[in-house]
């Protein structure tokens, strides 16, 4: 079943969670959001068109559009709402099909269910219990610049700085929704991308850690132990037994 939405809540959600460029517009084609560059790759006659289409469509019967450049990416606008298009529609791009392949795995859900031209289908509430989608856009948000940037030095104020809120705030809803608070979600987040270079392959257990954005071994260790109940070459050890 298809919930209705407006297109700037569809079009955050989206951005939030994917990181593919999107649009919003009302029905007469004012645009109401936009998150991500759709002119990375200087398309502007594929935007111009698909603006023109769903602008002024010559059929009525489609809900969605998907045109692409010669570099193989495409270009996807659809109607909020696929019974009444009056209601505003999306643009999303540039995507190809390793973006799509990432979103397929990233068991995105919403508080309402979304649409998404792209895949074809219509994603239910919370597929998987837990899931970063399941919690408010601004959660959503810090997860999202965490795992993209775990490797760095991230701190508190660059993180409510990026998403400019209230550090008081952000950090009162954040373990509220999540239950953890900002370090120990970073920590962990460090922690399970440091377990698969544990058994990739042989580096040093300070090489792995410092890689993933710890400043020394020992604290790694520590907070590896306490997550785990093992230490990182315990946990490689096991992993070959």
């Amino acid at each position: 079943m298809f919930i209705e939405r407006n297109p700037r809540e569809v079009a955050e959600d989206f951005y939030a969670s994917t990181f593919i460029a999107v649009s919003a517009y009302s029905y007469d084609g004012k645009i109401q959001y936009s998150g991500g560059d759709h002119y990375r790759y200087a398309d502007y006659d594929i935007i111009n068109n698909l603006l023109e289409k769903m602008l002024y469509p010559k059929d009525t019967n489609y809900t969605s559009l998907t045109l692409s450049n010669d570099k193989g990416y495409h270009y996807t606008a659809y109607y909020i709402n696929k019974t009444s298009p009056k209601d505003g529609f999306v643009i999303m791009g540039p995507y190809n099909q390793d973006d799509l392949e990432r979103v397929n795995n990233l068991n995105i859900c919403y508080s309402n269910n979304l649409y998404m031209a792209p895949l074809n289908q219509t994603l239910d509430l919370c597929p998987a219990n837990g899931c970063a989608s399941c919690y408010s856009l601004n959660v959503r948000r810090a997860m999202n610049y965490i795992q993209a940037h775990y490797k760095e030095n991230i701190t508190l104020d660059t993180l409510v700085s990026h998403l400019n809120l209230n550090k008081s705030y952000f950090c009162t809803l954040f373990k509220k929704e999540t239950g953890v608070t900002f370090t120990h979600y970073v920590n962990l987040v460090r922690v399970e991308k440091s377990k698969r270079q544990l058994l990739k392959d042989n580096r040093s257990v300070l090489d792995i850690a410092l890689s993933v954005g710890f400043s020394n071994q020992n604290y790694y260790t520590i907070t590896f132990k306490r997550m785990t109940s093992m230490t990182p070459m315990e946990f490689r050890k096991k992993a070959y037994i």
